[in-house]
């Protein structure tokens, strides 16, 4: 939930400043303005370090740690880190650059410079090694070239003349050192490598210790930013300071006041000022607090829409995901990780909670629509009988056989047998394209459903502060009444809720115009002459309800390869069949989780947002008592 941020000024002895500052430190209730506006300061150097230090044993199997080296200690087993870290870096490049050499030397074998010297001088001729591509033939071109070697689509020459050779692509090669003396400094490279890691992997016995100075120091350095955020009066005997203190937190800022002798008292927020965000939610609205923190802050004038963006998701993701049986694989996945991981932090956590949502929400979603892993179902089977997808399509099939309404006579047309049907099943059922295609439509319209009732929310959610939101509630719901009439078609509101099509197009039709009428006369109200244009957005809002489309066709295409999969496995021999089918339901999984997460929070993030959401806000950060999280 978001609760209010009121400015306040602080007043008091300057004697009592810094055992005030480190009270608040500890409360952890107060956000500092600095009154030079700068939004944030350079952490000192020595922090940036040890920062990097713990980022270098981050790479390392940590071994068990050490719990009686003191704190002070952390300084010089940074530092250690940091100089062996400049070694390890030394080493490697001296390694890559002796690996190089050796790769040129070796196709001509082992020979002494200093041989070679001796002999140019007794011969007044240069010895001289090259390397060219093996497109041409170059020593056939070239007699003084003698070919040596050629290996991976290069030749390697020795020229023994003093006069210039020039070839395209043709590369002279240089060497001061011996091949066995090169491989001599490798293996001691290699080993000065391996010894440089082995120590580092030794110093992450002190990585708990280098994370609590880090800490230490981070601490330090917070509370000299909030001194520096202090101004003095009255000949420095007196200090002033201001900062944001969240609603639900200034019963403890009195007693703070009063505990060190300061005045506090709330001011009136400047204009040009933007209070921060606070936000302060428990349990699954936290793990939907991560969720929204992807995208942006609200604003300090936005309802936290953590739980909202958190169910809306959740059932988004089950819906794309479309199978009961991938969601008991990301339930069994989350209780592994709980209860194997040993060493687990609250956001890591969190995380988990968040897939066993998902999953519990796919389980639900895909028993609903008796999906499991792409199985095809009986029609008398309890699984199918009894889900709520065959209720759906049931309710239409008696729909239409008691209206004999257009998806009567399509269906009767092409399947005779349909006008012998006295029951919902005999109709669906007289063949499987029927059932099949009643199953597509009404999905199809869940989504369209889905997506209108969600819109809709995110318009009544924020009706105060944006009244239009009544006429396009009221367009929403028309073009909902109305369409199917257009279309000819049979919605859920007919079969479902019993709406007749012509009376209920009839007050569509009035909802679209009082809702694009409103949406205009409000507007301009509002807006001024601008906000007559006002009408012009119900393109927009019928743009976003169908972009809830997506959560239909990617859940059907998922189906569909699920059943593929399956039948091709069908097909084959035993054990390659266990390999096609494995193989075929992990990368569709995969690709439904994909799916389900970009395309689930797209959907809040730009759609449901759209309506709901003014964001830009910043987080509220105040000074506090940094820890080393538990564990």
């Amino acid at each position: 939930m978001r609760y209010d941020v009121h400015k306040y000024l602080f007043m008091g002895a300057s004697v009592d400043k810094r055992d005030f500052l480190h009270a608040a430190q500890k409360a952890g209730i107060i956000e500092f303005i600095d009154p030079e506006g700068r939004k944030k300061r350079p952490l000192p150097d020595d922090i940036d370090e040890m920062a990097r230090a713990i980022k270098i044993l981050r790479g390392y199997v940590q071994q068990p740690q050490d719990t009686k080296t003191e704190i002070d200690a952390a300084a010089l087993i940074r530092d250690r880190i940091l100089t062996l870290q400049e070694q390890l870096n030394s080493a490697e490049q001296t390694q890559n650059e002796l690996e190089a050499e050796i790769e040129r030397i070796l196709p001509f074998g082992e020979f002494s410079p200093a041989s070679l010297e001796s002999f140019e001088k007794e011969s007044s001729r240069k010895v001289r090694f090259f390397a060219a591509k093996s497109t041409k033939r170059l020593s056939e071109i070239e007699p003084a070239l003698l070919l040596i070697k050629s290996d991976d689509g290069m030749d390697y020459f020795i020229a023994i003349q003093n006069e210039p050779i020039v070839f395209q692509d043709l590369i002279e090669l240089h060497f001061s050192k011996p091949l066995s003396e090169l491989q001599k400094l490798l293996v001691a490279s290699t080993k000065e490598i391996d010894q440089i890691h082995e120590e580092l992997k030794a110093l992450t016995a002190h990585y708990t210790l280098l994370h609590k100075a880090l800490i230490q120091r981070l601490n330090e350095a917070h509370l000299v930013f909030a001194e520096e955020t202090t101004e003095f009066e009255l000949e420095n005997q007196l200090f002033v300071a201001e900062g944001w203190v969240p609603k639900t937190k200034e019963s403890e800022l009195q007693a703070l006041c009063e505990k060190h002798n300061i005045y506090a008292e709330q001011v009136v927020v400047d204009k040009q000022e933007v209070p921060p965000t606070y936000l302060q939610n428990k349990g699954t609205a936290k793990v939907g607090e991560d969720l929204i923190r992807i995208f942006d802050t609200p604003s300090t004038q936005d309802k936290d829409p953590s739980l909202w963006v958190l169910f809306a998701f959740a059932l988004f993701f089950s819906m794309i995901v479309y199978d009961a049986g991938y969601g008991l694989i990301f339930l069994a996945t989350a209780l592994i990780l709980r209860f194997r991981l040993k060493k687990i932090t609250s956001s890591t956590k969190r995380f988990i909670g968040l897939v066993a949502i998902l999953a519990t929400a796919c389980i639900l979603w895909g028993g609903l629509t008796h999906s499991f892993f792409g199985i095809h179902f009986e029609p008398d089977s309890p699984i199918k009988k009894h889900s709520l997808m065959t209720w759906l399509i049931k309710k239409k099939a008696a729909y239409s056989l008691k209206n004999r309404d257009e998806t009567y006579t399509y269906y009767a047309e092409r399947y005779p047998e349909i006008k012998k049907a006295k029951t919902p099943e005999e109709f669906i059922y007289a063949s499987p394209q029927i059932a099949e295609k009643f199953t597509d439509s009404v999905l199809l319209e869940l989504s369209l459903l889905l997506g209108a009732t969600h819109i809709i929310i995110g318009l009544i959610r924020y009706l105060r502060k944006n009244p239009i939101g009544v006429g396009w509630i009221a367009f929403i719901i028309g073009c909902y009444l109305y369409i199917p009439y257009f279309l000819n078609a049979t919605s859920i509101i007919h079969f479902v809720f019993g709406v007749n099509k012509d009376i209920g197009a009839t007050i569509g039709l009035q909802l679209i115009a009082f809702g694009v009428g409103y949406a205009a006369v409000a507007g301009a109200v509002l807006h001024g002459v601008a906000g007559m244009f006002e009408f012009t957005h119900a393109i927009q809002i019928f743009a976003d309800v169908l972009s809830y489309l997506r959560i239909y066709a990617l859940g059907y295409a998922g189906f569909i390869v699920s059943e593929t999969v399956n039948m091709l496995g069908g097909k084959l021999p035993l054990i390659f069949a266990i390999v096609v089918i494995v193989f075929g339901h992990v990368l569709n999984m995969t690709i439904a989780i994909l799916g389900g997460t970009i395309h689930g929070l797209r959907l809040n993030f730009l759609e449901w947002y759209r309506y709901s959401f003014f964001g830009g806000g910043k987080d509220f950060r105040p000074l506090q008592l940094m820890t080393l999280e538990k564990e």
